[in-house]
């Protein structure tokens, strides 16, 4: 009898537990950019709810990118209540086809957002190939696009 109750009492503490985790939904997790200038910074909001019964909370945020810089709630999103990540895209010397992500880190675990563009010339702007500086390179040692 007493395993029976035991066993009633952790199978409803894990119910119980499952109902209380939040849950998000995002408007998109995904978006793309067709024809931005390049030159531009290029701002991609990705909107959300939390749609569980508790709160919400990022603990950290980041791009695979050093072209792009994210800003993101810092504080616990309510049960019901809407927020957002707001991502600034550099598309300076990115000419051509773009996919980058953002890597979220949250207490329902990893989720992943990515955008793709496509960066063009601007008007007036030569468009052949630029021999890499020393700069260019330094800048982008240790990650990879």
């Amino acid at each position: 009898m007493k395993k029976y109750i035991l066993a009633v009492l952790l199978i409803t503490s894990m119910v119980s537990y499952a109902q209380t985790k939040p849950t998000v939904e995002f408007e998109a997790k995904s978006q793309t950019f067709d024809s931005i200038p390049e030159g531009t910074q290029l701002k991609i909001i990705y909107r959300f709810k939390n749609t569980g019964s508790t709160d919400f909370q990022l603990f950290k945020v980041a791009p695979t990118c050093g072209c792009t810089v994210a800003e993101f709630p810092k504080y616990p999103i309510a049960p019901g209540a809407q927020d957002s990540i707001v991502a600034t895209f550099d598309t300076n010397l990115r000419l051509g086809q773009q996919a980058k992500g953002i890597n979220l880190e949250s207490n329902i675990g990893e989720i992943n957002l990515i955008f793709m563009v496509n960066v063009t010339p601007r008007d007036g702007v030569r468009t052949e190939a630029v021999e890499p500086t020393k700069d260019m390179i330094d800048e982008h040692t240790g990650h990879n696009h």
